[in-house]
């Protein structure tokens, strides 16, 4: 018979499977290699993830401290979301220079603050902002003061006595702001609200300094009337929350 032309089919069957295959390679077994790889990862991404979830119970202080910490020594800016605390909401933004460390700080403070208020019970009578200025802990007159007086009431000195603990705790400049609401002042020993709020926030400071004896130069005492409300000032409500003490802890060149 006459020759076709064409290339003979392969007469073995086990070359005819090794077809699609460069000759002389032998075959995969198994996983690819970047399947072990990928698998190392995903598992220790997993008990990273049941470590976090076996801290859940830690202190809150502590772990953002760390995160804190990290975030300092990766050189990355510190995302800081809004704080809520004693029932008021206040927010800061990450580009107002604050390294981490001062970050982690602000925290600590604010933990003990918010501490040393509830235990007074006075949670409802103060509350707890950021400010570019720093840590604001604002606490409503009555609780230091009978209306239209500047003299010191006898209960408010536990309060003062853990403001003053946490001023030794914390080495910032403070300062201590009295505020009125913008009703004139009955007939009594002031003038006016100017004089009434500088005379607050004066006998606080003199508390601080001649009873707990903390350095003069930690403090400045400001008298602010009713020229910075945080309510309206046509209701008695919002006069009420106007009428304030409020204890301002400087962030670093905050002054």
């Amino acid at each position: 018979m006459a020759e076709s032309g064409f290339p003979h089919e392969p007469s073995d069957p086990a070359m005819g499977e090794d077809l699609g295959r460069p000759q002389g390679r032998p075959a995969e077994e198994g996983a690819p290699a970047w399947v072990v790889t990928y698998c190392d990862l995903m598992s220790l991404l997993l008990c990273f993830f049941v470590l976090i979830a076996s801290f859940s119970t830690m202190d809150v202080i502590k772990y953002r401290s760390l995160v804190g910490s990290m975030r300092s020594a990766l050189g990355a800016a510190p995302s800081i979301p809004s704080v809520v605390a004693l029932g008021r909401t206040a927010s800061i933004s990450a580009g107002d220079g604050m390294t981490g460390r001062e970050s982690v700080t602000d925290e600590m403070l604010e933990h003990k603050l918010t501490a040393a208020v509830a235990e007074e019970g006075l949670t409802g009578s103060s509350s707890l902002q950021r400010t570019d200025r720093g840590i604001a802990l604002a606490v409503r007159d009555q609780v230091f003061f009978p209306p239209g007086s500047a003299e010191l009431r006898p209960e408010a000195l536990a309060l003062l006595r853990k403001v003053a603990a946490v001023c030794r705790h914390f080495p910032r400049r403070v300062f201590v702001e009295g505020h009125t609401d913008n009703l004139p002042l009955r007939a009594g020993a002031f003038a006016s609200n100017w004089e009434l709020s500088t005379a607050r926030a004066t006998a606080v400071v003199r508390y601080l300094l001649e009873v707990e004896h903390i350095a003069p130069e930690r403090f400045a005492a400001c008298g602010y009337a009713g020229s910075e409300p945080v309510a309206s000032h046509s209701t008695p409500e919002g006069r009420a929350e106007n009428r304030r003490v409020a204890f301002v802890f400087s962030r670093a060149g905050a002054d």
